[in-house]
């Protein structure tokens, strides 16, 4: 009962942190692990104590038995990440040393935290990390922390970490892809560079990173890069297969812009790569992609160039994509702005005209025609369209004025609003969003503010009582940017959810789903141990078929695969929410999380990791494990059938 009392409090998040002190004191390692995850969640505004309660029990605690997956030491030190601050920063070092192997390494990414958080390393931690690596045996999950935050200045340092990274590479597992990440930041590191994204004894993950880092505009990288992306081409399309398309496709996205001399024999190549006759069509979208990303580079921003028109062998998404990013480089006037106008409303691909919508906040020169843009994306069905439109409007309100250049950025009247735009987006409010939408109702109040709606501030006061924690979050942030404020909550507090139907009804014990997809056979066993509600809800899902010929909407190379929306672009989900079920476990590779767009907002999508990304420590809950090659999963992929094993 401890556990559990811990566990809520934890994610409750409330202004007393009391439970949570005591619950760092528990005899329990189990308690003390949710305490401490706990107070690093919460620590705004209370940092010095949660500090210094928490760096107390870390040394009370040296030597003492693991407490398994929620261990105490590793909950510690990884709250005292998210704290911050000296004197977190100095017990943190100190914790490099910590007998446990787990915790030293959870030491290592916690001082990663505070430096991707402050943007810099203090000398202090890059001579404590660097000692770490060069251990024996060496600390390899101290090269993180170097790939979230500037390379060191001093030049003995640098030598060093090149040094260090360069000895991980020798030795296999989920950290190596640190040691990659770090050597793309050197400056001389090309060669290692190149002989990771070329070799097949290196993880999927780790080559692309490699490819990522060789996106440089000089020369030597560029050539290397396109040798080695002349390695990867097996034989045609077969490069189109497994993981090696992911590989591929990242590499080519790395390549220069305007590529030299020695990448267009290799960029030509794979842009009239050829595919059998009789091909299925996740075989044509996977070539079709690859051709489109050569072409999109030979093309060199003429979005009309016939080998740019002519590279799609499949449904036309990947050469739509690739004449929008070449636009998306010019101005956008006369041919070319008829061309991108053709695309925005024409494409039958949601992602596309997303994608279009989002390009009018950087082209101004679009004026009226980006209006009447907007006006159709306000009054879209799909709600990313929406979103998308009401996002523009709200970071760049001058899209929506009749007389931009007559406006002062201080000052935005409704009469200078194009009243087309002022009736569209009050439709798009009336609108009956789903409680999921949480994106779309949130961006929708912001562009009302921003563009001065008479009801606005009613709205967002309204939107100031949600039942949902971010939908009230944002509404509170535009008040303020408006010069207003949310009301304080009633004498009933601020409304809740009704209780989850699974509660009391959860899953006993894990559950393995097979997803049987255009890239084979791929499984996920929902674990209830950490996240019940969830867990149930996704199995539940799955048994009523709700998954079968989903889409899978977002590849992240060597980071994430994400499913789970109907809509194909990411913003729906199955028409009821998730609490968020966060915990203090890490995300090791084919770990299975709850897609998140804030807090409160999951509903049916997953992601799977590919890599080990410690950034998703505790900001995901945790449902399960997943199996299968995943890496060789693309974007639009589709889920074909379910099977739930009973």
């Amino acid at each position: 009962m401890r556990r559990l009392a811990a566990r809520a409090f934890a994610r409750v998040l409330g202004d007393d942190d009391a439970p949570l002190m005591r619950a760092l004191q528990d005899d329990d390692p189990t308690t003390v692990a949710w305490g401490a995850y706990g107070l690093g969640e919460s620590c705004g505004g209370h940092e010095g104590a949660h500090v210094r309660a928490l760096a107390s029990r870390l040394a009370s605690l040296e030597g003492g038995t693991p407490g398994g997956a929620l261990d105490p030491q590793v909950a510690i030190v990884r709250a005292l990440g998210r704290c911050g601050g000296e004197l977190a920063e100095h017990t943190l070092r100190a914790a490099l040393s910590l007998a446990a192997s787990h915790a030293n390494e959870a030491a290592a990414y916690a001082l990663g935290d505070i430096a991707a958080h402050r943007g810099s390393m203090s000398a202090e931690s890059a001579v404590a990390l660097l000692d770490a690596a060069e251990r024996s045996p060496p600390l390899d999950a101290a090269l993180y922390a170097f790939g979230r935050s500037d390379p060191p200045a001093v030049a003995d340092l640098a030598r060093r970490l090149g040094a260090a990274a360069r000895a991980a590479l020798a030795r296999p597992g989920a950290t190596r892809v640190f040691a990659v990440r770090v050597l793309g930041r050197a400056g001389d590191a090309t060669a290692d560079l190149a002989r990771v994204l070329a070799a097949n004894d290196y993880s999927p993950p780790e080559r692309v990173e490699a490819a990522r880092a060789l996106g440089h505009v000089r020369e030597t990288e560029q050539t290397a890069l396109a040798q080695a992306i002349g390695a990867i081409l097996v034989d045609g399309a077969a490069s189109a297969s497994g993981d090696r398309f992911e590989v591929l496709l990242t590499a080519l996205g790395a390549v220069s812009d305007d590529p030299p001399g020695p990448s267009e024999a290799v960029l030509s190549s794979v842009a009239r790569m050829g595919l059998a006759s009789g091909a299925p069509a996740p075989a044509a979208r996977r070539v079709s992609s690859l051709r489109c990303a050569a072409a999109q580079k030979l093309a060199r921003g003429a979005w009309d160039a016939p080998i740019l028109v002519s590279c799609d062998i499949a449904d036309g998404a990947a050469s739509e994509r690739a004449r929008l990013a070449a636009l998306d480089r010019g101005s956008l006037v006369k041919a070319r702005s008829a061309a991108f106008v053709a695309l925005a409303r024409g494409s039958p691909h949601v992602r596309v005209r997303e994608a279009a919508v989002e390009a009018i906040g950087r082209h101004p020169e679009l004026a009226e025609a980006g209006r009447a843009l907007l006006v159709d994306a306000l009054g879209a069905r799909e709600a990313g369209v929406v979103a998308t439109a009401a996002t523009v409007l709200a970071t760049h309100p001058d899209r929506s004025y009749l007389n931009p250049t007559r406006v002062s950025s201080r000052s935005r009247p409704p009469a200078d609003v194009d009243p087309r735009i002022t009736e569209a987006l009050r439709g798009a409010l009336d609108s009956r969003w789903g409680p999921d939408l949480v994106e779309t109702r949130a961006a929708l109040l912001d562009a009302a503010l921003a563009l001065g709606l008479d009801e606005a501030r009613a709205r967002a006061t309204d939107a100031c009582g949600d039942p949902n924690a971010t939908v009230r979050a944002r509404a509170a942030k535009a008040l303020v940017a408006a010069g207003f404020a949310c009301p304080p909550p009633g004498a009933s507090g601020l409304p809740s959810d009704e209780a989850a139907p699974e509660i009391g009804r959860t899953l006993a014990r894990p559950v393995r789903v097979v997803f049987e997809t255009d890239a084979g056979a791929l499984g996920i066993s929902f674990d209830p141990a950490l996240a019940p509600v969830a867990a149930t809800r996704f199995v539940a899902l799955a048994r009523s078929g709700f998954y079968t010929l989903v889409t899978v909407h977002r590849v992240v190379p060597g980071f994430v695969v994400q499913l789970g929306d109907r809509g194909g672009d990411g913003f729906g989900g199955s028409g009821g929410l998730l609490r968020c079920e966060t915990s203090p476990v890490p995300f090791a590779p084919l770990d299975v999380g709850v897609a998140l767009a804030g807090r409160d907002t999951g509903s049916s999508q997953v992601f799977v990791t590919l890599g080990r990304f410690p950034s998703l420590d505790g900001e995901y809950a945790w449902v399960g494990r997943a199996d299968g090659d995943w890496n060789a999963v693309a974007e639009g992929d589709s889920v074909q059938r379910v099977r739930v094993e009973e």
